[in-house]
Order: C-alpha cells, then structure tokens, then sequence
C-alpha cells in the first residue's frame, strides 16, 4: 500500500506502521538549501535592512528551506519557526558590523560562512531588567500574513506542515538574559522575579503558536533545549516548577485544535522525560546519540509516543562517506521502526557542515532499506 507523505507521517505519529519510514527534520542551514535548490540566498544579514525588507528576507529564506525540503522528498515540512516569525514592524538594531539585537532582545553574531546568526548574549542584564522586560506582541502586523504566506503552498502538496515554536521562557529566556547560568541563578535566587520574567516570555511563546496553528500549521515541534550530554541544566524541582507547566499549557492548546505536540530537545532528558510524555507530547527528537540510545528509548516509551532521530550530525554528515551514511541510517531503521511510531531524522538538524551528497543519501537509504 503506497501512503502519502502527509498520510505515512501522521501514520507514525499515531505508532503504527506506515508503507515506508518517514523523513523529516528540524531544519536546514542556508548553505545546504543553496545546494539542494540551487538557489543563491542573499540578505540573510538583517544588519541596516529595513523593516519591510526583514519580514521579506525571512519569509524568502523560509519559502528556500521548504523547497529545499520538497525536493528531498521528505514527509513533513518544517514551514515557519518562531525565530522566524517577524512582524512588520521589526527591525534588528546594529551593534557593531556583524552583531545586532533582534526584537527579542537577544545578541547574535552573523556567520557568512554558513550564512547563520549566533546567540552569543542578551540585553537582560539587572534585576530592573528582569522587571521591566517586555517580550514581542505575537499578534503584530505580519506575522499571521507569514505564516499564510509559507503555509498556503504546502496545503497543496501531500506533505505534513509543522511549526517551530518555544514552550515557555526557558530557551528564549536564557537567551535574552545572556546565559544559562544567569537565568538558573535569578531562578534560585530570586525565583518570584524569575517566575514573572519567564511567565511574559512564555505567554509570547504560546502566543506564536497560536498564530502558527491559525494559519495553517499542522505540528508543532516545541525546541527548547534542556539537556547537555549529562544531565538537564535544570534540577527535577526547577524543572517542573519553572518549564513543565509551560510544556503542559502548549499540549493543551494544540490538544483543543486537533495539533499533536512533538519535543525537542539535545543532550541526556532520561531525567525528565517521564515528565514531558506524561504532560502529552506525541513524539521526541532526536534522542542525541551518545547521550541517549535510540532503541532503548523506543523499547521504553514506544508505546505512548514517536520517537524521533537520530542520524549522526556531528560526524557521520558533516565527514563520513555515503557508506558510513547508509550504515548509520540503517542502524537508526534497525534500532526504532519495528512496529511503527518511528520518523527518521538527523540527531539535530542539517546544519552547514553536512555535505549535501550525504543528505542525499540519507534519504535514498531510507526509503530503499526502511520499507514496511
């Protein structure tokens, strides 16, 4: 029986067994979305752009991954993410000739070489900043006009629309007041200024997602980021007092529009993961290999959630010949697709030092070894 793409992947989410292991991923770096397309992205620099021209660079650069993503043949599309959801009235503020502060209030870097932004800190830096934070309006002009804009055409194709969006002030959070370390003090220190801070950012992130579902979005795919490879930054109080609330607030929302909820995040989440698929997530990306094991993990929570992952990304992609690519999907397949309730994935996402042959492979091995 030959599924769509849209059909075989929600198959998966529901734990069964589709005609073949559906692909996806949490997105594309531009580099590898030139060469898949063969289009040549400018203006991913938003430094001196104007406010009308950001809104356009960013849904350009989208509308790029997307295609990029049809053309690989995958099964869900990752349309639109809060990190690109601008309104029409932003506009980065330059800071020096490749650093500017986006409208979050976060610090980021321009990379030309892989034609990326980094966080590298934020503008929350006293505790009247904490105070007197305020976080962007998710229902300013465009952003529901982007959304539409990138959805629209993925409605006519067979493929699964996701959207890329936050749980609550954790990751945004860490981000604007310029550090891990600083948001995990204010949180022990001073956890009722915390509370507040993390609260309006996590309204704003519920906000996006809402905006995303009502133009379209079928998935949402919640990234906040909890783990390194040993333990969650977060000790299992703080976790639960501070961000699974904020997982529990997104379940509910997309459980009233009919919107499965998938988690990601890095590093070693054993500790909390319990908590995350009890609070309703339907699936979880990308179980990090040498943190996590793939098929420990399916053998464990197989029967309540998809698993999601984990094609290496830190060595097979970026410098491993196809053959080592052909292995380790198969060792992915072997490890997680019995039974269904398996999408197969990178351990993170195609960044700018995969090699495009080797993202092309990926894909052919998966649909040649992961028939049903």
């Amino acid at each position: 029986m030959h599924m769509s793409h849209r059909e075989r992947f929600f198959t998966a989410l529901d734990r069964e067994e589709p005609d073949i292991v559906p692909i996806t991923d949490l997105g594309l770096d531009l580099p590898i979305v030139e060469a898949i397309t063969g289009r040549k992205l400018e203006g991913f620099s938003l430094i001196g752009v104007s406010r009308e021209d950001t809104w356009n660079v960013s849904a350009t650069c989208r509308e790029a991954m997307s295609e990029a993503c049809l053309k690989l043949g995958f099964d869900a599309i990752p349309a639109i993410s809060d990190y690109s959801l601008q309104s029409k009235k932003s506009v980065s503020e330059p800071i020096s000739e490749n650093r500017f502060i986006d409208e979050w209030g976060r610090i980021l870097e321009l990379r030309s070489d892989t034609k990326t932004t980094w966080w590298i800190g934020g503008t929350v830096q006293t505790e009247e900043d904490l105070q007197n934070y305020i976080p962007p309006d998710p229902e300013d002009e465009g952003r529901f006009e982007m959304v539409e804009r990138l959805v629209r055409p993925l409605k006519e194709k067979d493929v699964a629309v996701m959207g890329q969006g936050h749980s609550g002030g954790w990751h945004m959070g860490f981000q604007v007041r310029g550090g891990i370390d600083k948001l995990l003090i204010d949180m022990f220190r001073r956890p009722k200024l915390a509370r507040e801070f993390l609260e309006k950012i996590a309204e704003t992130c519920l906000g996006m997602i809402k905006v995303m579902i009502d133009g379209g979005v079928e998935v949402i795919f919640i990234t906040d980021d909890y783990a390194d490879n040993r333990n969650p930054f977060m000790n299992m109080k703080m976790f639960r007092e501070f961000e699974l609330p904020n997982i529990r607030k997104v379940v509910e929302l997309c459980a009233r529009r009919g919107v499965p909820v998938l988690k990601h995040s890095d590093g070693n989440c054993y500790p909390i993961l319990d908590d995350m698929v009890e609070a309703g997530i339907r699936g979880f990306h990308p179980i990090e290999p040498g943190a996590m094991d793939l098929m420990d993990v399916k053998q464990r929570y197989g029967h309540k959630i998809c698993v999601l992952g984990n094609v290496d990304c830190r060595y097979t992609l970026p410098f491993g010949s196809q053959e080592d690519v052909r292995w380790d999907v198969r060792r992915c397949i072997d490890a997680a697709a019995e039974g269904g309730g398996y999408v197969l994935t990178s351990s993170n996402s195609i960044h700018a030092n995969c090699k495009p042959e080797n993202i092309l492979v990926m894909v052919d091995e998966a649909r040649k070894y992961g028939r049903y």
